[in-house]
């Protein structure tokens, strides 16, 4: 009976494994909508994914035009050049390289400079990373909207769609929650509902076993009862137990309802 509930709670905890690494594997090849779109002079046109910031402000409902600059400098952990103020109609927003500093400092630094929202790119990976702030007092001062790009989405807006060529920007908001808000309680109410399954089956087990124990023997009841040689003409000449036939000779325990048993 061990063995089998241990067979039991294996093969409970392996479905739950294959499910969820299939999911997972299913929802990682479903389409992702681009939430940039760009446009160059020639009326080029190409659209990029991107992952928004979990800080600052969201991006309007009709998504955000502007006019797309690098940071100069480009890692933006300083202080950056301010957009030109030859366009007062239309707004800014800065190209800024990863690494060296926090995100929400490249970010801060670009608000600070004029800037209505940022892109911050990868450098040597096409991975999207949702970039976080650690720093409440930062966060706070924080409010333009800020997304992430790969390396190859950052070169193709530095050949065609920045300003100094005549091109421009959308960057559109994305209105689907996040996978890990869908998955992770779908994981969860599993995970619960495999733990009750193994509690139930530990509980059974428990109890099976008090109720076996109580119907059974003890050592000196069981040397108590009165022993019987078997012969033919007995009333009983098979185990009531294993089933087997008494052979001549054979020492019997007389059980309490008058059966033999040669065990």
């Amino acid at each position: 009976m061990l063995l089998s509930l241990g067979m039991l709670m294996l093969s409970a905890t392996q479905i739950y494994t294959i499910f969820t690494v299939q999911l997972f594997a299913f929802l990682n090849l479903l389409p992702v909508e681009a939430d940039i779109a760009a446009y160059s002079f020639d009326n080029k046109t190409e659209n990029f994914d991107d992952l928004p910031a979990r800080f600052g402000y969201r991006l309007p409902s009709d998504g955000l035009k502007g006019f797309l600059i690098g940071a100069r400098p480009e890692n933006a952990c300083e202080p950056i050049e301010p957009p030109p103020r030859d366009n007062l109609t239309g707004a800014f927003i800065v190209l800024i390289k990863r690494f060296d500093c926090n995100f929400d400092i490249k970010v801060l630094n670009a608000q600070k400079a004029g800037y209505k929202a940022a892109i911050v790119h990868n450098v040597d990976s096409e991975d999207l990373i949702s970039m976080g702030s650690n720093d409440l007092d930062i966060m706070k001062q924080i409010d333009i909207p800020s997304v992430f790009v790969s390396e190859k989405t950052a070169n193709s807006l530095k050949e065609d769609y920045t300003y100094d060529k005549g091109g421009h920007v959308v960057l559109m908001p994305d209105f689907s929650l996040p996978l890990e808000y869908y998955l992770i309680p779908f994981l969860i109410i599993v995970g619960i509902c495999l733990i009750l399954i193994v509690v139930f089956m530990i509980t059974k087990f428990v109890q099976d076993r008090h109720r076996a124990r109580r119907s059974r023997l003890r050592k000196d009841q069981l040397k108590k009862l009165p022993i019987h040689k078997f012969k033919k003409g007995d009333s009983y000449d098979v185990c009531a137990i294993c089933l087997d036939d008494y052979e001549e000779g054979d020492k019997l325990r007389v059980l309490p309802c008058s059966h033999g048993d040669d065990h």
